[in-house]
């Protein structure tokens, strides 16, 4: 029996590997394919990019010196940030996490309110 080809995604090569998407179709298609070649490449790319994922100071991915100073960084993003210490460039992004607290003012309660 012959596997049913498909055609990957990234190069336009005939393979018969086809994944499904998780939570549903995403744009009209059910799934992806991607070729073992393409897939290689892929996961080469991603080792060699060595994320430093939702670090708490700005973390090199060369030599893995981790910048105390982190806070004094202003910019939201940096596609040719250096290392302080190696001097090799990297992208860094900057992510803000900003969450609210919202109370009643107690000047505001009324008179004789029981807590109901």
């Amino acid at each position: 029996m012959m596997a049913d080809m498909h055609i990957c995604d990234r190069c336009g090569k005939p393979t018969p590997n086809y994944s499904k998407y998780i939570c549903g179709p995403v744009c009209g298609s059910d799934g992806y394919s991607i070729c073992d070649d393409c897939r290689k490449q892929r996961d080469r790319e991603r080792a060699w990019e060595n994320v430093q994922w939702h670090q708490e100071a700005i973390t090199c991915p060369w030599c893995g010196y981790v910048d105390t100073d982190s806070w004094e960084f202003d910019d939201e993003y940096d596609d040719k940030y250096e290392c302080l210490r190696c001097g090799k460039p990297f992208v860094l992004e900057k992510l803000v996490e900003v969450t609210y607290t919202s109370k009643r003012r107690i000047e505001d309660m009324p008179e004789g309110w029981d807590g109901e």
